[in-house]
């Protein structure tokens, strides 16, 4: 895939580009018409011609015009093509983050945060740029090259053909000086992505690189990666610095050709003096054009590498049946109504690495409405049993059925939405606690977030803190203590009344009184539903129907009678 593939976002605007394109190119008519009114000024100075019977003063006043139509088409047309390229922006944006949402679990695993955020910052503005500013001011580039040649040829087609020898003797240089631009711009891109990634992963452990006074390791971390980017922007600003003014010498040097060869023909009486002044204006004018196509070669490469990684991207393959809005075909996919009954492990094997085995031939009936919990030490694969329930994962052979019905046929947001997880790495949005708890149902009403907070036991601390409901939990949490944090995630997961729900460590963060309160209340308020607990707390094991032990990464049955 390439840079191609993003033409397509040109596509949703091509009347607003219609207008700024015509915009440019009557302002690149103008342009070329002030080099003739220019000759027609000189002549009626120095010749004492008219035009159309008008005086030098009126001639000077419509070229006067001119400037002032230029300025306001080129203000209209910047304007224009700028607002496209912010639309443009958006709209890629929002492509490349709906996306980035729909891809599996394992591709958050393997990848940084900070990387990701940089495709979302850096990438798509370099993209939208180019194909709304950088492509677009292409059209009136060559209008203006094309219509200075002809214009200059209508005068003297000697000193045409010398402006014209030097478009090669350019796109030479060009390609000389510009080839090693692409390969440090794309390990530019990646260095700023790492830049961004080590911040990222810092500021989200702060307390921990605090506690173990680690700020000036991390800081010596990110000053390397900061002098590797210096390292590359310096060969990146050196290359553009030679390529500028080398090109601003060709470019001189034949307009100085051009002045030493007129000044000839004007001496030989070949050449009248306005059209000399007509011709060199021309010859400025197209030195205009010529200068922003000396930017063009580093802006296409840079675009290049930044589609290379979007395109990288957009090519990982998204969670299939992942939009909860999506119509759901007749084709035997199951909705919210056939997520009850057995939950069935059959021969399931699990692995990360293909030579590492981490859950071996898990067989496992759970009856609906039945609990069951999963004691062992940790790494043994306890949560990548839930994982596999939601869909996070996949097995890597066997089937897991609900009622019967492989996973696979229900339609993946259905099924999330009827599996609560309350998992050991607890995650809150940044917001209140109100809107941490009904997250998962945001139209909920006050009386139903206060109803879900008293069924998880969260209820009398969140009354006692200063705002109650309303108060802000911070970035993920940070706020509130880890105990708080669980309550809230429980309370969260009971909001959408889930049939199924999956309790990681559901009591690791709370003390022993709420660990008692929790058992006390649990029959009462998950009975009806289907519960999986994974603990390290034997004494949860008399709240269960049924206890299982994970050892050796496989799954073996322990009698339990529920006390």
């Amino acid at each position: 895939m390439t840079l191609y593939h993003f033409f397509s976002l040109l596509k949703n605007h091509k009347l607003p580009l219609l207008v700024a394109i015509t915009l440019m190119v009557v302002e690149s008519l103008v342009s070329l018409s002030v080099p003739w009114f220019a000759g027609k000024f000189s002549e009626s100075i120095l010749e004492g011609k008219t035009i159309f019977n008008l005086s030098y003063i009126q001639i000077a006043l419509i070229w006067l015009s001119l400037f002032v139509v230029q300025a306001l088409l080129r203000f209209l047309s910047t304007y224009k093509v700028n607002f496209i390229g912010a639309k443009m922006l958006t709209e890629l944006s929002c492509r490349l983050y709906d996306h980035i949402q729909l891809l599996p679990v394992k591709y958050f695993s393997n990848t940084k945060k900070g990387e990701t955020l940089a495709l979302l910052s850096n990438d798509v503005t370099i993209i939208s740029y180019f194909l709304s500013g950088v492509l677009t001011g292409l059209v009136p580039a060559s209008l203006i090259l094309l219509g200075a040649l002809i214009l200059m040829a209508s005068i003297n087609i000697t000193i045409t053909l010398i402006i014209m020898l030097m478009v090669p003797a350019f796109f030479v240089v060009l390609k000389l000086l510009g080839r090693g631009i692409r390969p440090i711009s794309e390990n530019l891109v990646q260095r700023q992505a790492d830049s961004m990634a080590i911040a990222s992963e810092n500021l989200s452990i702060i307390k921990l690189v605090k506690a173990f006074s680690r700020e000036k390791n991390e800081s010596n971390r990110f000053k390397a990666n900061a002098h590797e980017i210096q390292k590359l922007r310096k060969k990146q600003l050196k290359i553009q610095a030679i390529l500028s003014p080398a090109i601003q010498l060709l470019v001189s040097t034949g307009v100085l050709i051009v002045v030493v060869v007129s000044a000839m023909h004007y001496q030989s009486g070949d050449l009248t003096m306005p059209d000399l002044i007509t011709l060199l204006m021309y010859g400025m004018l197209f030195a205009r054009p010529m200068s922003a196509l000396a930017n063009l070669y580093g802006q296409t490469q840079q675009a290049l590498g930044a589609s290379n990684r979007l395109n990288k991207i957009f090519s990982a393959t998204p969670e299939s049946s992942c939009h909860s809005h999506e119509v759901i075909p007749d084709n035997g996919i199951q909705t919210n109504d056939d997520l009850s009954g057995v939950i069935s492990f059959k021969n399931v094997d699990f692995s990360y690495e293909q030579s590492e085995q981490l859950l071996v031939n898990v067989n496992i009936d759970i009856q609906q409405n039945q609990t069951i919990i999963i004691l062992g030490p940790n790494g043994t694969g306890k949560s990548t049993l839930l994982h596999l329930l939601v869909r996070f994962i996949e097995p890597t052979s066997g089937q897991i059925s609900i009622g019967g019905k492989p996973l696979s046929n229900f339609n993946l947001s259905e099924l999330r939405r009827n599996i609560g997880l309350v998992s050991q790495d607890i995650a809150l949005c940044s917001g209140t606690v109100a809107d941490n708890i009904a997250f998962g149902y945001p139209q909920a009403s006050f009386d139903e977030i206060e109803g879900s907070a008293k069924k998880a036991g969260a209820h009398q601390f969140i009354s006692e803190l200063e705002n109650g409901y309303q108060t802000q939990v911070g970035e993920n949490g940070v706020l509130l203590s880890g105990g708080q944090r669980q309550r809230i995630s429980f309370a969260r997961a009971l909001m959408t009344d889930p049939a199924i729900l999956l309790l990681d460590e559901p009591t690791s963060m709370i003390d022993n009184e709420a660990r008692t309160d929790f058992k006390h209340r649990f029959n009462e308020v998950l009975k009806n539903k289907t519960v999986i607990m994974v603990s390290h707390e034997q004494s949860l094991a008399d709240i269960a129907d049924q206890v299982f032990i994970m050892k050796d990464h496989q799954l073996m049955p322990r009698t339990n009678t529920k006390s």
